[in-house]
């Protein structure tokens, strides 16, 4: 276990940020803290790399509590990226070389420890280019790679995908996941890029007015919150599908109406979609397009979300 945070209660000028707050990070897997802003994620990242300390409950990273004397120790093994500290008149394997020394990396090694990152992001071109002249994401890519330049065992991303278009997020997400496989690092990141996150966070933590309201692995989540198989249908006759529907109970899950002439429907094993529109065809409704539903954490987070609001009223 790389970390482990049990009832973490934070309060600055006597208001409560965080609140009895309890989670651990493993090894080699992609953590993601989401949630609107304002709701204690950077004070939770704070908390965990040892820069704020708990009022109540205890951090502990690679087995030292980050209230003992020797958590200084722990931290060379902390990598933390922020769009922030990078010198615009300076180029690229100047800003990094700089980090480099700060770091205590041994001369002879730093070269080509920037070179091997430059490569893997697929900047190595860009090395003498002022960083003053690199778009958004290849500033992004040099942040990360000064957050990696030591090596660090835990990797903390502060909205990583920030300001990127789609191609640029998905592209810079595609090299952190490929350096955290080879590495085996962890990763814990706060982020508002909830599209397509399934296919990256091994788990996610929600959360609002200073709790985690969810947690846990990113795809049981799902599964748990959508059992089965989801399919929408598209017909001439939505309204009678729903109501011929009604005699597959045994087998349905949950059916709707979801748009105007689509009605999704959720059934406990794929294969019996297969009986209903067999079923739906012979009662004479026109079939014109059946497509199975990919649950994605962007749509379980908004739900979920709006649970704890609607909980509020």
């Amino acid at each position: 276990m790389i970390a482990k945070v049990t009832n973490v209660q934070k309060s600055l000028n006597n208001r409560e940020i965080i609140k009895n707050v309890s989670f651990s990070l493993e090894e080699g897997s992609i953590n993601a803290i989401l949630g609107p802003n304002g709701v204690g994620k950077t004070t939770t990242v704070r908390i965990l790399t040892g820069l704020l300390i708990p009022t109540k409950g205890t951090v502990e990273v690679f087995g030292t509590l980050t209230t003992d004397k020797d958590f200084d120790r722990v931290r060379e093994f902390i990598g933390v990226q922020n769009d922030g500290n990078l010198y615009e008149s300076l180029t690229v394997y100047e800003n990094l070389k700089l980090w480099a020394i700060f770091y205590n990396i041994p001369s002879i090694q730093i070269s080509g420890r920037i070179d091997k990152l430059l490569h893997h992001f697929d900047l190595h071109e860009r090395k003498y280019s002022k960083v003053g002249t690199l778009s958004k994401g290849q500033k992004q890519k040099v942040s990360i790679i000064r957050a990696m330049l030591h090596k660090p065992k835990l990797l903390i991303l502060d909205e990583p995908t920030s300001g990127l278009d789609p191609s640029a997020a998905e592209e810079l997400i595609r090299y952190i996941q490929k350096i955290v496989y080879e590495k085996n690092i962890t990763v814990f990141m706060c982020t508002h890029q909830l599209q397509g996150l399934e296919k990256i966070a091994d788990n996610i933590f929600i959360m609002y007015n200073g709790e985690f309201i969810v947690c846990g692995n990113s795809s049981k989540l799902l599964s748990s919150e959508w059992p089965g198989a989801t399919f929408e249908i598209v017909s001439n006759n939505p309204l009678k599908c729903l109501e011929l529907l009604k005699n597959f109970s045994e087998v349905i899950i949950s059916c709707e109406a979801y748009d105007e002439d689509v009605v999704r429907v959720s059934v406990k094993e794929t294969a019996m979609i297969s009986k209903i529109i067999e079923m739906l065809v012979y009662e004479r409704i026109n079939i014109y397009e059946v497509t199975k539903v990919e649950r994605e954490i962007k749509e379980f987070y908004f739900k979920k979300i709006g649970e704890v609001k609607h909980g509020e009223c």
